[in-house]
């Protein structure tokens, strides 16, 4: 049964793809779909969808979409270079799935005439030809939402005057932190905040912030349209479609926040080095643990800058503390070894992480404050192994 609907749906979106005059009372509006659960809904989606009842059509057209079949599929996405597409599915479909995952969906109702909506019509069926349906999805720049802007903004033209004030004083980063902690995803943030470099930093401004969905309804509230030589509201027309999935839905906190965990890995490795340094020991295990672990996501982070093209995982500064050649370096540590330059090397290494500590608030990045404890961390052990192997040599 399931062979004959897609069988049939291909043949109506085939029917779709020849450009087809909307009536009169055709409608244009924007969807915009609350957070979900699942890690990638964190900052909710935004879709089109074009209504026309004379001719029975609701369709949904979504920007942002990807096929799990896609050969390399986890490689491309890793790398930033997995294609793209635009899908569109029945209204039916898409408020039935977004209804059952618990996410509101809000319609804005676009004031636009018809030629407008005609274009906005045109417009999205040209992309969604198989030559035109994919392209380089870039989660800040050119994601569903702002390609929604886009389509409106090159649609409407002169006619479209959005604002420029609405959510323009914050940057990338900040957004990002702020819904991923209004939806209690602080590891999300956390892991979001070690990938991204400092182009995540660059504030927004009022065009760069409606890569979120609900700053683009924001702006779409504030927005006007030109109609018959006068500037009108572009929404006439705001409702909740379906305000009964907010019953009962209570989003709770991880039972483990990042600083939690590493606040207390800091009171515990302290205790550990007042301990060995108080029975004289010289062991090292801990710190070929944890010295290799940080090496290890330096290495990462040398991957996602150089060798990927998410466009704003360059230049992270977290590469100071998450320095790569800990990993193999740790390796060496050994309560035999007399090496005058791995003692040399985790002196200054230690210094530099109390330098950066030091100046946290002055970096052209914001580093997440959950790393604070962890920075300490590998600044109190770079200074035990430097004392150990200092005393060491000396013994020679």
């Amino acid at each position: 049964m399931k062979k004959y609907l897609s069988v049939l749906f291909f043949i109506f979106a085939s029917y779709l793809s020849t450009a087809q005059t909307l009536s009169p009372y055709a409608t244009v509006s924007l969807l915009t779909i609350a957070p979900g659960d699942e890690l990638y809904s964190t900052f909710g989606h935004s879709g089109i969808r074009i209504k026309d009842p004379m001719q029975a059509l609701d369709i949904v057209y979504n920007y942002g979409a990807f096929d799990f079949r896609t050969k390399g599929f986890y490689l491309k996405f890793l790398r930033g270079t997995l294609p793209y597409q635009i899908s569109m599915n029945y209204f039916d479909d898409e408020i039935y799935v977004w209804s059952y995952q618990k996410r509101l969906v809000t319609e804005q109702v676009l004031n636009l005439s018809r030629e407008q909506k005609q274009g906005v019509y045109n417009f999205l069926l040209n992309n969604y030809l198989p030559e035109n349906r994919q392209y380089a999805y870039k989660f800040f720049y050119d994601n569903c939402s702002s390609r929604l802007r886009d389509v409106l903004t090159k649609v409407c033209s002169d006619s479209l005057r959005l604002q420029t004030n609405v959510h323009a004083d914050s940057s990338y980063r900040q957004w990002i932190d702020k819904y991923a902690r209004l939806n209690h995803k602080l590891w999300a943030d956390f892991g979001m905040d070690l990938a991204i470099g400092t182009p995540s930093d660059a504030l927004t401004g009022a065009n760069g912030a409606m890569f979120l969905p609900d700053n683009l309804k924001d702006a779409f509230d504030k927005a006007q349209i030109k109609r018959n030589g006068s500037w009108q509201p572009l929404v006439y027309r705001k409702m909740d479609l379906n305000p009964h999935v907010l019953q009962g839905v209570v989003k709770e906190d991880e039972p483990v926040s990042p600083n939690m965990l590493f606040w207390s890995l800091f009171v515990a490795v302290s205790l550990l080095t007042f301990a060995q340094l108080k029975r004289n020991s010289a062991n090292f295990i801990f710190d070929k643990i944890f010295f290799s672990v940080t090496g290890i996501a330096g290495w990462v982070i040398v991957f996602l800058w150089f060798f990927t093209n998410h466009g704003v995982t360059e230049y992270n500064l977290n590469i100071i503390w998450a320095y790569p050649l800990l990993f193999p370096i740790a390796l060496y540590l050994k309560k035999d070894t007399s090496r005058q330059w791995l003692s040399k090397h985790f002196l200054a290494y230690g210094i530099i992480q109390l330098l950066l500590l030091l100046s946290w608030k002055f970096l052209p990045q914001e580093i997440n404050y959950s790393l604070i404890p962890v920075v300490l961390i590998l600044a109190i052990r770079s200074f035990f192994v430097w004392w150990r192997l200092r005393n060491k040599l000396r013994s020679f």
